[in-house]
């Protein structure tokens, strides 16, 4: 049958002797590097090998292994891992060879894996060494044997993707089923990540009889948030006009100012009030305002000559007092513009929500899911709204009592977020006008009302209505067509509620609830045999239906439920179509929801949860700015359907303002990322120089490279080492010889205890060469008035010179490695479950095709969906 080949090819001794050392030398161009390392990819001479006919049932190669294999391992291994010496606790004398039946496969694994990688035998026991064609020999029959036991094993189905949704699945399919346009189940526990760091594994997601209850409670909430009943009710709004505000205002002398006068310098760039008909001004940083009867949001009066002007990085204060009602919906409306239009400045508005309830008690946060940004110019200003669910944010718990002390009031503060470069004239944001009102609807009854409880012809008949409402809705919340007989025990729950309530929705309500606390809502249902219409390949696993393709794929893309337009296609029995189903991935992939899939999958992947535990990054703006670029990078990558060796280096970075000024690059300017052309002075490019990924590897005082190689060998190369022994001593910090060492040195004195060795001498190599970057993924040359040593030697004698000679040995002779690691998490991410060795040869089948694809991550995502691995159960 046809062999499909492993990865972790740097292979010294079987094709990279072709190449000297200078191959992965500066004297080449980064092209010109990842080109000569495709030349040695292993999946692409797969790839174009021409595909026989596969044996009906996988025999094991014993022949050619008692014949060829098992002479030279008894020549060349039993010596360390024989009778004599069990070095590693491994007798390669008593290993089963058939790794079809026999029960040793993860031994021979391993075995792939160090001759493969040329780490053994090693290099200081000369009568060992292996020739070029025994190692090749031995690595081809192993690859061939692991494949056809793969395939062995995949028949027999061992694995299920059958798990229930994450938090964050959750959170998502509630807002898309429901229209709820912000999460409600916050207050669920976050889910521990599995070994391969994904959060939706399968063996981590099943649920007790109590969280099911947890699960109804949140579902009637949130159904209670998107419905409504009665009349429309009349909104609490506060207008707030600064024609009338300035009327009002008083301050003494010195506050008021005109704009003709030279003291306005003084003023300018403090909040204030201006009229601009007159030059006449006054400080003002906020006030009280108070609810105006009868009112309601969605005004446009005349533009105001008495503005209120916000410099950057100030705010202004508005006292709601205590009357904003304790659930809905809160539109706030602010007309605005900027003074300037400096494309090389950027301004954006903010909101707080805070209390006072006395000198010791306090609260501030902001509110606003993300700054907005002010572009309109005097000429012609625009309305900014924010909605603000007012049932999910901090709220004054006094604000109901009767008594003035504890303070009841809640304060609104509008802040100027902006960035500016020093011009002529300091870029600040007007304002004129300010709504607030709530509770807010844009149409009554809203739509996510009307699209539960559905117009019909049969309302008056809560039988048949009734049936009418379940019917959609269990369709849309179990992702397929139901039948009568699933709907008749909702209908009765309806009956036994209905007596309870004076109305029919509330009772339905509660009925709907118990729908989203049923398992096929909450888990990502497989349908068993006896329910399917197609019989299934007895040799094969068993193929997905249409419906059940449709929620893989949403929740692969958008963590959360189909749409209609999938659902249809599934109903229809097209789905699968390999046409339709590269139209339904564009589609989907360019859907605002796929932002989903980048920001799950990267913080996942790369594990920046680690950025939680950061504390020695004190700049708000920068953190936030590390934690966004690798998701950032991926989208860019995504987009632009780039090969994925870019994560291993690119001649570019995805960068924001507050970053870019991090990393030392001139000329960008804005929060927003966007592509950079870099250059070898900021060292920097792909994923590996990113300041999130150095920053969470440090101590939190200076780099760390034992972290930062378990990091690369785990998230990048998808070879993570052994855990350490219990027994292993610790750097004494109180030796006086230690702390003058240099981290590099403390390693090295660490890792020559012979406890420790083994383990180290894996591992370090690869986080030394990191060592120019600091704990804040900051570039320097000098440690303690030292040049920085970043050259380190690999297990394999290869030596790394710095960050850049690691950079350039990845894309010289691990680029197979890389591209099977990464199809390996995006299929563990996408199918939800852990692989197995039983998946083995749909992992190689898989990058040999991703690898002939040029590696482009997009197509990645094709390759993917259209496996069998993803269509099957």
């Amino acid at each position: 049958m046809r062999t499909l080949i492993f990865t972790f090819l740097l292979v010294h001794g079987i094709i990279c002797s072709a190449f000297s050392t200078e191959t992965v030398g500066t004297s080449l161009t980064w092209g010109e590097v990842r080109d000569a390392g495709r030349a040695k990819s292993l999946f692409l001479k797969e790839a174009e090998k021409k595909l026989g006919a596969a044996p009906a049932v996988p025999t094991a190669n014993l022949d050619q292994f008692r014949k060829s294999v098992g002479p030279v391992l008894a020549q060349k291994c039993i010596g360390c891992h024989g009778p004599d010496s069990t070095m590693a606790n491994l007798r390669v004398d008593q290993l089963n060879p058939d790794l079809l039946a026999g029960p040793d496969v993860d031994r021979w694994r391993g075995i792939y894996k160090v001759l493969s990688n040329s780490e053994m035998p090693p290099e200081d026991e000369p009568e060992y060494r292996l020739a070029d064609a025994d190692r090749k020999t031995i690595v081809d029959w192993l690859s061939e044997e692991m494949n056809k036991a793969s395939v062995v094993r995949r028949s027999r189905a061992e694995h299920s993707s059958f798990r229930r949704m994450t938090k964050y699945e959750y959170n998502y399919a509630l807002q898309d089923l429901l229209g709820l346009p912000y999460s409600i189940a916050n207050s669920l526990p976050p889910e521990a990540a599995s070994d391969d760091g994904f959060k939706n594994s399968s063996d981590l997601l099943q649920m007790s009889t109590t969280q099911f209850e947890a699960y109804r409670e949140l579902g009637l909430k949130a159904l209670q948030r998107v419905t409504v009943s009665g009349e429309r009710p009349r909104p609490v709004t506060y207008i707030i006009s600064m024609q009338d505000v300035m009327n009002k205002a008083t301050g003494d002398k010195n506050k008021r100012f005109n704009k003709s006068e030279e003291s306005y310098r003084n003023h300018r760039n403090r909040p204030h009030l201006l009229n601009q008909s007159t030059g006449d001004g006054i400080q003002f940083a906020g006030g009280n305002a108070a609810p105006q009867p009868g009112e309601f949001a969605g005004h446009n009066p005349d533009v105001s000559p008495v503005v209120f002007i916000l410099p950057r990085s100030s705010e202004l204060k508005i006292n709601l007092d205590r009357f904003l009602p304790d659930e809905g919906m809160m539109r706030v409306r602010i007309r605005a513009w900027r003074t300037t239009n400096e494309p090389e400045e950027f301004a954006s508005l903010r909101l707080i929500f805070s209390a006072h309830t006395s000198n010791n008690a306090n609260f501030s946060q902001v509110v606003s899911q993300r700054d907005m940004p002010v572009t309109a110019l005097a000429d012609k200003p625009e309305f900014i709204e924010f909605d603000i669910p007012l049932s999910e944010i901090q709220r004054n718990p006094f604000r109901k009592l009767e008594t003035t002390f504890p303070r009841r009031d809640e304060f609104l503060h509008i802040r100027n977020e902006s960035s500016i470069r020093g011009g002529k004239e300091a870029l600040q944001v007007v304002m004129d006008y300010i709504e607030v009102s709530a509770p807010h609807f844009d149409h009554w009854p809203p739509p996510s009302h009307t699209n539960i409880f559905i117009e019909s012809k049969n309302k008056n008949d809560e039988q048949v209505y009734g049936r009418e409402v379940l019917t959609r809705f269990l369709e849309r919340a179990w992702r397929r067509p139901v039948v009568a007989e699933e709907v008749l025990p909702f209908m009765d729950l309806l009956s036994k509620y209905r007596s309870d309530f004076d109305a029919f929705e509330p009772a339905m309500l509660e009925v709907l609830a118990t729908v989203l606390a049923t398992p096929e809502f909450l888990y990502l249902t497989q349908r068993s045999a006896a329910e399917d219409t197609q019989k299934a390949d007895a040799k094969r696993p068993e193929t997905i239906s249409e419906q059940e393709l449709a929620s893989r794929l949403s929740f692969f893309l958008w963590s959360s439920v189909p749409d209609q337009q999938l659902l249809q296609l599934a109903q229809k029995g097209t789905l699968r179509d390999p046409a339709v189903l590269k139209l339904q991935v564009d589609r989907m992939l360019a859907d605002p929801r796929a932002q989903r899939f980048s920001h799950h999958f990267v913080e996942q992947w790369l594990g920046l949860d680690g950025m939680d535990s950061v504390t020695h990054v004190k700049d708000a703006a920068l953190r936030e700015a590390m934690r966004e670029e690798p998701v950032a990078f991926f989208r860019e990558a995504l987009r632009s359907n780039s090969s994925v060796m870019d994560f291993l280096h690119s001649e570019y970075v995805v960068v924001n303002e507050r970053l870019a000024q991090h990393y030392g690059i001139p000329g960008v300017f804005g929060p927003h990322f966007r592509r950079v052309p870099g250059t070898a002075q900021t060292n920097r490019g792909g994923i590996l120089t990113a300041a999130s990924l150095l920053t969470m590897n440090s101590d939190g005082a200076d780099s760390h490279p034992l972290k930062r190689g378990v990091w690369l060998l785990e998230r990048v190369l998808q070879d993570p080492p052994p855990p350490p022994p219990a027994d292993v001593p610790k750097v004494d910090l109180t030796d006086p010889r230690i702390l003058e060492m240099t981290l590099k040195e403390r390693i090295a004195d660490h890792r020559n205890k012979p406890s420790c060795i083994s383990c180290h001498s894996r591992i370090d190599p690869w986080g030394i060469a990191f060592e120019n970057y600091d704990a804040l993924g900051a570039w320097r040359s000098n440690i303690k008035n030292k040049p920085v040593d970043a050259t380190s030697i690999l297990f394999n004698k290869q030596e790394l010179a710095g960050v850049e000679g690691l950079k350039r040995y990845l894309l010289a002779d691990r680029q197979d490695q890389f591209a099977r690691a990464m199809v390996h998490k995006m299929l563990a991410y996408a199918l939800g479950r852990p692989l197995t060795f039983a998946d083995h040869a749909d992992v190689d089948g898989l990058t040999a095709q991703f690898r002939k694809n040029k590696d482009q991550l997009t197509d990645l995502i094709h390759l993917v969906v259209s496996s069998d691995l993803f269509n099957s159960k």
